[in-house]
Formats: C-alpha cells, sequence, structure tokens
C-alpha cells in the first residue's frame, strides 16, 4: 500500500490529476460504497441466517448440493433478470449484489458448522444447547470466524458486482463514471476512482477486518 501512497503523491505533484472533478468522483465512489455496504448489510443477515438454520437440520446434505449448483450460476447472466423485475435502480444493484455476496458467507458458515468436532456437538448436546438456544450459545459463537472469513471474500466480490451492474445500468455511481471515461484510454478521473477505492478497501482491511479476525482467532482458538 505504501506503494501506491508514493505513486499516487508522485502524480498528484506532478499535475496528473489537475483535470479530475473531485465532487463528481466523490460522489460517484461514495453512492459504490453506499450500496455495497448495504448489499453485505443483507446478505450477511440472510447469509447466516440459512446456514445456522439449515446447518443443524437433518437436511443439510441434501440442501448442501443445491446451494452449490446456485452458488455456481454466472451472477451477471442472471442480470437481466434484476432488470427486468426492479428496472434501473439503486434497488436492483443492491439486490444483484446480494446475489452474489451471500455465497461465500453462506457456505463459509456451514462449513464450519459441518466440521464441528463430534465432542463439541456432544458437549452442547448434555449440557441443553436445544432449539433455538443451540444457534445461539453454540453454533452462532463456533461459526463466528467463518462469517469473517466470508464476510472478507463476499465484500471483495461486491466491488465487482456493484461496480459492474452500474456499468451495464448506467445508474450513478463509480461504475457509470469510469463508463464516462474518455474512450481512447484509461483517463485520470478513472485513475483516481480506482485510488480512492484501494485507499478504502485498505483503510476498511486495516481498522475492521483485521482486528475482528485477530480477537476471534484469540477467543476461539482452540
Amino acid at each position: 500500500m505504501g506503494g501506491i501512497l508514493a505513486a499516487t503523491l508522485l502524480l498528484a505533484a506532478s499535475g496528473y490529476f489537475s483535470g479530475v472533478s473531485w465532487l463528481a468522483l466523490s460522489d460517484a465512489v461514495l453512492r459504490t460504497t453506499y450500496r455495497l455496504a448495504l448489499a453485505y448489510g443483507i446478505a450477511l443477515v440472510l447469509g447466516v441466517s440459512l446456514a445456522l438454520v439449515v446447518g443443524w437440520s437433518p437436511f443439510t446434505d441434501l440442501l448442501f448440493p443445491f446451494f452449490d449448483i446456485l452458488q455456481n450460476l454466472p451472477s451477471f447472466a442472471l442480470i437481466p433478470l434484476f432488470i427486468y423485475f426492479f428496472g434501473f435502480t439503486d434497488l436492483m444493484i443492491i439486490l444483484f449484489a446480494v446475489s452474489s455476496i451471500v455465497w461465500p458467507i453462506l457456505f463459509s458458515v456451514l462449513t464450519a458448522i459441518k466440521s464441528a468436532h463430534t465432542d463439541l456437538n456432544d458437549a452442547a448436546s448434555i449440557f441443553g444447547a436445544r432449539g433455538i438456544r443451540r444457534i445461539l450459545y453454540y453454533l452462532a459463537p463456533l461459526s463466528y470466524p467463518a462469517m469473517l472469513t466470508g464476510s472478507i471474500v463476499g465484500i471483495a466480490i461486491g466491488w465487482e458486482s456493484v461496480i459492474g451492474s452500474e456499468i451495464i445500468s448506467s445508474v450513478s455511481g463509480f461504475g457509470a463514471f469510469i463508463k464516462g471515461a474518455d474512450v481512447t484510454g484509461i483517463s485520470q478521473a478513472a485513475v483516481a476512482g480506482m485510488l480512492a477505492i484501494l485507499v478504502i478497501v485498505f483503510i476498511v482491511n486495516r481498522l475492521v477486518w483485521a482486528p475482528l479476525l485477530a480477537g476471534s482467532s484469540k477467543r476461539y482458538a482452540e
């Protein structure tokens, strides 16, 4: 990251970004980030809830291949359906991103539950962890590290989904912003936008994911 910041400062000092409309760029990046954050929140609740319910049910082995088939459907091949039902709207972009982000979270949590040691399952049953108590006090803490890992992968996919759908639909955001860049090559505005997103990803990783992963590895280490 230090190299990227150094290159950015050199470009800025040379006047490379002099023609960039920073107000328009900031608005575009914030719109995209907002859509991604909202899509992640929905995908997190949906993916974790579904994994916790399915993970301890007798239908886990039956549903796992079904989810795997759905996960492997090409996401951008489905975008015409989202456009047909929701139009060129924020809702379409957010729901399309949810359909991409949810799978890493769902499979990470499901895998953690399925791979739990038999001793842990037996201990939970002995101490009365049944029904909703089993989900809240056993399965949820057990799957917390996996939820973090799935979230990191899901958000990485989410950036692609949100920006890609913005490019396709021309809805205002970073995708539409870079779509309007010079057709002759990469414009200064596009470079500035990509650097801005890299900075956002770096800050979130350092301030959110790194502490959460460090805390979970200490708290839930066997």
